[in-house]
């Protein structure tokens, strides 16, 4: 289940010289969701002009029709589950209780701690190849112009 709750209602008002200076020109509405099964929680806003405008007793008065207006028309209710799914299926971190392993008193890598490549194997460029294929650069012998298309 998902709790909205409206968190930021901040109406600004036309200017001082407007002809109507006392009407509500836009409010910048904020909403956060919040995922009531895991805690996560998600927020956006954004500022709505108001067309036409309103006087603040009636802005006050349409309150909740006007945010769940915006909130639809804008897409805010499939942003925020969008972010809400993200955050939930992100890993999280550790509790701050773990400790990690003492890994100056781990050994890791027994069957690797001599060289592939040695000194006695080091010129049979066959199992040079075999061990650092991915690693070598381009063979510059090899005849690229095989996967060339031919010129007409």
């Amino acid at each position: 289940m998902i709790d909205y709750k409206v968190t930021r209602w901040e109406p600004k008002l036309n200017c001082s010289t407007h002809p109507a200076g006392d009407k509500v020109h836009s409010v910048l509405f904020g909403l956060q969701a919040t995922n009531t099964e895991t805690g996560s929680t998600a927020y956006v806003d954004d500022r709505i002009v108001l067309d036409p405008c309103l006087s603040p007793e009636d802005l006050n008065a349409r309150a909740e029709e006007l945010c769940e207006q915006w909130a639809g028309a804008k897409g805010f209710y499939m942003t925020l589950q969008k972010a809400l799914f993200a955050k939930d299926v992100a890993p999280r971190p550790m509790p701050s209780d773990y400790k990690s392993p003492d890994f100056a008193e781990v050994t890791i890598g027994d069957g690797y701690r001599d060289f592939v490549i040695n000194e006695k194997n080091v010129n049979d460029q066959k199992l040079v190849n075999e061990v650092f294929a991915d690693a070598l650069p381009p063979d510059p012998t090899e005849d690229s112009s095989k996967d060339s298309v031919p010129a007409e």
